[in-house]
């Protein structure tokens, strides 16, 4: 008996050892919800929130004039009050490593939403993620108010090829009500193995906007993705905003069949958990709700259930949230036992994010 229970283990070992070596690239989207530099940036009016309050104080009745023209009600009070100095925004940028290096492997590839600019990235990397050998990319482009001045960021541990492109979305005759929103970020990297992966970010029009804004987004992403030559590789990561009541739609799986993309079965499942973010349910004021705000979509090259010659495929039943650290979640104000996300206290230098990461693993199909 002993002998048998020995081999078991041994075979349990070799087994564990066989799936653990097996070669993966791992894709993460992470909203980093409002990851500002303490500077401020004089194109962006919207960045007037976060500086520190000795910066609001130098600049005194000015500031209160900007935050006005851009803010109202918590939003106002805020930006003329919180203190967004350096010790804040350094625990704002470690709360969201801790979280990477806290995952089962430090993803390969992270879409980051809510970037203001390059220099949040590369403090970022060199304070506290130097040691994982991640390239950046943050273009920078989306300054207009109404976007925020934030835009769609990439770490990158697989070599990037060509010069990453940002695609401004164009609403046509929907542009009156839908606005503007934060650019669509188009980068290459290389898979091991040689084969490119072309990887889209994308942070749609917030749920105030009509579903019509969104899907006309998620329109011009699928064009971008089947304009690629025939037969590549690409995924589509970062905040959709499309809520699961939009998710569980119709017309939802209309976009991703024309689309040509493939998404986990748990995205379109409807409202209850998992998810990435809570989801209000306003007609009957139901906050345990979920949805799946964040996704990564793949195209058909990387579907399982499509023949291909290419050498990796997407594990859908990977895909799922990512809730690795305890500064991730917390219970909520009414302490009735439910659990939401964990957004960042600038006072108490806790928490990380309104969204919860979301990830997906892409294996080698053929392995010689």
């Amino acid at each position: 008996m002993k002998t048998l229970v020995v081999f078991l283990s041994f075979v349990s070992a070799l087994f564990l050892s066989e799936f653990l070596s097996a070669q993966t690239v791992d894709i993460v989207t992470f909203n980093a919800e409002n990851l500002f530099d303490t500077q401020d940036d004089v194109d962006n009016p919207r960045d007037d929130t976060y500086l520190p309050l000795a910066t609001k104080a130098v600049r005194g009745s000015t500031h209160e004039q900007k935050c006005e023209e851009y803010n109202s009600g918590f939003y106002l009070n805020q930006c003329k009050s919180l203190d967004w100095n350096e010790d804040v925004y350094d625990a704002k940028l470690k709360a969201y490593a801790d979280v990477l290096l806290a995952m089962p492997k430090v993803p390969d590839l992270v879409v980051i939403p809510e970037t203001e600019n390059l220099k949040v990235m590369e403090d970022l990397v060199s304070r506290h993620l130097s040691d994982e050998g991640f390239s950046i990319v943050q273009l920078d482009t989306s300054d207009e108010p109404e976007s925020r001045g934030i835009d769609v960021a990439l770490l990158s541990k697989l070599p990037i090829v060509g010069e990453p492109k940002a695609h401004v979305v164009d609403f046509g005759r929907d542009r009156e009500r839908c606005g503007v929103t934060r650019d669509i970020l188009q980068a290459t990297v290389e898979l091991p193995g040689g084969e490119n992966l072309t990887v889209f970010g994308v942070h749609f029009p917030s749920g105030r906007s009509p579903s019509q804004c969104r899907y006309r987004a998620f329109k011009q992403l699928s064009k971008l993705a089947n304009d690629l030559p025939e037969g590549s590789l690409s995924v589509a990561a970062g905040d959709f905003n499309i809520n699961c009541n939009e998710t569980s739609s119709d017309a939802y799986a209309r976009l991703l069949l024309r689309g040509n993309w493939y998404t986990s079965p748990v995205v379109t499942h409807g409202c209850t958990a998992p998810g990435s973010s809570k989801y209000v349910e306003r007609l009957l004021y139901n906050w345990n709700t979920w949805s799946f705000l964040d996704q990564i979509l793949v195209s058909q090259e990387l579907s399982m259930t499509k023949p291909s010659q290419k050498n990796w495929f997407a594990e859908i039943g990977s895909f799922q949230t990512l809730v690795v650290h305890p500064s991730q979640y917390k219970v909520d104000e009414d302490d009735s036992g439910y659990i939401e996300p964990r957004r960042f206290d600038p006072v108490t230098k806790t928490g990380v994010s309104d969204h919860w990461p979301v990830g997906i693993r892409l294996l080698k199909r053929r392995n010689e």
